[in-house]
């Protein structure tokens, strides 16, 4: 079950307990965001090393639900949440520090270049930008009101963010100002990656199995076929062909054609996933995010504190002891050797190097 403002599925079985969970997270999210202007700038990080390598930071005391995610180095990097939070940090989580964001709307998603220039997507079309590292946050006339889920930055000038009903924003001046591109598509894309070595190619995946390709570095966007109409929440490739989406029901998604057509890694009954029953698996499998090392090693995570991670380039998956049930929303690898977790709770999750 993914957090958002609004209810995503098209499961009506889901709707009720979807949208009761996420007010119910959206007040405590309201209250804890008093809480983070209480505490102060500054905090310290408990590392209680997990048996699967990752250890708990602690995050100014925040109980808030966190998604956005941005490192620019193993030391230095952004996490974004509810009520509009951000926090920072400049020594690899040892200590945290709030940024003034001027908003209370949910930020979904944050894309740093440098350890300078940083954007952040949210609810109700909300786009902030930074020049100083996050010491100030600038609104952006994004040009709609619609939840935007996420934001992407190829460089200090051209970015990309996707949301609501097909909604996909394009700027090629850093923000100053964002134009729509058509997708000829209403389902919400929740995800956009481009290769960094090669930025021309780049996807998006969302709602029903969306999946959105562009080979011209976005000026033409193609909607790829795709069987499995599971709704997709993450997307990462290593090269111009090979990717994987994961999703609802613990679905991986992997494709070695650059998205013309995908194959079921993982999923409800398939090795290792398996529990939950019809009815139950969205809310006991959902991954949200996934993320690889290099062409072989890459990882997924979850709802239940869920952590999946292969070494074959998804042939086999397994679970990774993560330290908590919690629900975990993203991941990110600045390094090989270093990686982050975030999730509900205020939660953030570091592997590697300190």
């Amino acid at each position: 079950m993914r957090l958002v403002s609004s209810e995503f599925s098209h499961d009506r079985n889901h709707s009720t307990k979807r949208t009761f969970a996420q007010s119910v997270l959206g007040l405590v999210a309201l209250f804890f965001f008093a809480t983070v202007s209480l505490v102060g700038k500054t905090g310290n990080a408990v590392a209680a090393p997990t048996n699967g390598g990752w250890s708990f930071g602690d995050t100014l005391g925040v109980s808030i639900p966190f998604n956005g995610l941005s490192f620019v180095s193993p030391s230095e990097g952004w996490v974004t949440g509810a009520s509009g939070v951000i926090v920072h940090t400049s020594d690899a989580g040892k200590t945290w520090v709030a940024q003034t964001s001027g908003t209370t709307h949910w930020l979904q998603s944050v894309s740093f270049v440098d350890s300078s220039h940083g954007w952040i997507a949210g609810n109700n079309g909300t786009i902030l930008s930074t020049n100083d590292g996050g010491q100030t946050w600038t609104p952006q006339d994004s040009g709609v009101k619609f939840d935007l889920f996420t934001i992407t930055f190829l460089n200090a000038q051209e970015g990309w963010a996707g949301g609501f009903a097909g909604t996909l924003l394009h700027t090629t001046n850093g923000g100053e100002t964002w134009s729509r591109v058509s997708t000829d598509s209403a389902q919400w894309i929740m995800n956009i990656f481009f290769l960094k070595s090669n930025p021309k190619f780049g996807w998006a995946v969302g709602q029903d199995g969306l999946v959105l390709a562009t080979t011209d570095g976005g000026q033409t966007w193609k909607k790829k076929n795709n069987s499995i109409a599971k709704d997709l929440y993450g997307v990462f490739f290593t090269d111009q062909n090979n990717g994987w989406a994961v999703g609802t029901h613990g679905v991986i998604q992997f494709t070695a054609n650059g998205g013309d057509s995908w194959t079921i890694q993982n999923g409800l009954g398939r090795g290792p996933m398996g529990r939950g029953v019809e009815g139950d698996e969205r809310e006991l499998n959902d991954l949200h995010a996934v993320a690889f090392l290099d062409s072989k090693t890459g990882y997924a995570v979850g709802v239940m504190g869920m952590v999946m991670k292969t070494v074959d380039a998804g042939n086999h998956w397994t679970f990774v002891k993560s330290g908590t049930g919690l629900d975990l929303y993203n991941i990110a690898f600045p390094m090989p050797d270093t990686g982050w977790i975030v999730g509900v709770g205020g939660m953030i999750l570091h592997k590697g190097k300190s």
